[in-house]
């Protein structure tokens, strides 16, 4: 299985992630065609190898439209946030701005994504990432996320970016993605808004739950849309992960630091059985209703709880009582618990860092006798297995009068691997 490590050497933009990609070998004229064919015909991406000013031989990735060309400086920042930066980002080298695109609103760039070619996953990617973005705009501005109107991300070369990076790490085939420490600078930033700090608002509020460290280097080091993409898709840190190495990408800003090469790099691995960084949440409770607690495990998915299990226990005096154990994401934990305290009666909460063995899996659709129902598709050790989401079956058997495990069985696929 190919997992991806993303080591943000001196930060993260979207055509720094990009040009690392294509520096994989994901390829840039595929991957035009596909955003092309989604609607944006006047995109251009011209991806190169060179070395900067460190004498270190890096992709380069610049995005093009029929209206403006992005300008060689910085890390193309600009356009990936709804602010104009100061001049070691998106300014001319004249010092005056560049027109932006077009923007749009969230609905518009989720239809471009949706009707494309680009495959399943990589539109589920893509349209994951756009949302997080919208919430945070929306967040920030004090406004409702079909109102933002998105300055950075909407913009023709943002769309790209965002897009295009999940349509190449289609290309790799790539199940997984963990990153590491993502890196700021220092100093303000000037923009439409007035003069902001560095990392701004949409970055920081991106980067909440997520580790990073400051440099000391007076510039924007990671943007808005380079953060969303990372720690919306990460798995968390992979430091602790064993895997074989397969190649390296290197992808570069368009400006040149002084202090250090501007650069983010990608591993492309391959790891005998998937791992990711959780934390188990546990709490025992004697004195709570049955109904309530039949509600806690639903309430804390929908917040995004990975797995919530309920179990009888005997507790002090012999009284019997319930454990509720929840797996969440590295991050998520105190929020969980936050729940937890708002919507049971205890008062005491166990959190546990744990790691999960898990296989690849993603969505497809199995056609039956009666029509077609949700599955998953995991691969296995040996072989992929089609695994019908149950709810759906449900629905088929009962619009179609026949008994549900009809429809499960009908259903599952098993492809053994060859060889």
């Amino acid at each position: 299985m190919s997992t991806l490590c993303v080591d943000p050497v001196t930060g993260a933009s979207g055509d720094m992630i990009l040009a690392a990609l294509f520096d994989l070998g994901a390829d840039p004229k595929q991957v035009q065609d596909v955003v092309r064919r989604s609607g944006l015909k006047d995109v251009r991406i011209v991806f190169e190898r060179r070395a900067d000013r460190h004498r270190l031989v890096c992709g380069f990735c610049d995005v093009r439209t029929g209206r403006a060309r992005k300008p060689a400086h910085g890390h193309s920042h600009g356009h990936e946030h709804s602010h104009e930066h100061h001049s070691s980002h998106r300014h001319d080298h004249d010092g005056q701005h560049r027109e932006h695109p077009a923007h749009r609103p969230l609905s518009e760039i989720l239809d471009l994504i949706g009707n494309s070619k680009a495959a399943a996953r990589a539109k589920d990617r893509a349209g994951r990432i756009f949302r997080r973005l919208g919430e945070v705009e929306a967040g920030i501005h004090g406004v409702d996320i079909e109102a933002v109107q998105f300055h950075e991300v909407g913009a023709v070369d943002s769309i790209v970016d965002v897009f295009g990076a999940c349509i190449a790490m289609e290309q790799l085939e790539v199940d997984r993605l963990y990153c590491a420490e993502l890196k700021v600078g220092r100093g303000t930033v000037r923009c439409a808004h007035g003069t902001l700090p560095e990392p701004v608002p949409a970055t920081a509020k991106l980067l909440e739950g997520f580790p990073f460290r400051r440099l000391d280097i007076e510039a924007e080091l990671t943007t808005p849309t380079g953060a969303a993409i990372l720690t919306t898709l990460s798995e968390g840190d992979w430091s602790e992960l064993r895997f074989t190495l397969r190649r390296c990408g290197v992808g570069h800003g368009n400006r040149d630091l002084e202090q250090a090469p501007n650069i983010l790099r990608l591993f492309l691995v391959d790891e005998p059985v998937a791992t990711e960084r959780a934390e188990l949440l546990e709490t025992d409770i004697d004195d709570e209703s049955p109904q309530v607690l039949g509600t806690v495990g639903d309430l804390l998915r929908e917040a995004g709880a990975l797995d919530v299990v309920l179990v009888p226990v005997l507790m002090k005096k012999n009284r019997p009582g319930t454990r509720v154990t929840v797996t969440a994401r590295a991050g998520d934990a105190a929020r969980l618990a936050g729940l937890l305290f708002t919507h049971t009666s205890t008062i005491g909460v166990r959190v546990l860092p744990v790691r999960r063995y898990t296989l690849p899996r993603s969505t497809a659709e199995v056609e039956t006798p009666w029509g077609k129902v949700k599955a998953k598709r995991i691969e296995r050790p040996d072989g992929t297995e089609l695994a019908p989401e149950f709810d759906s079956c449900r629905t088929l058997a009962a619009s179609a009068g026949v008994p549900v495990r009809q429809v499960l069985r009908s259903a599952h696929r098993w492809t053994p691997t060859r060889g």
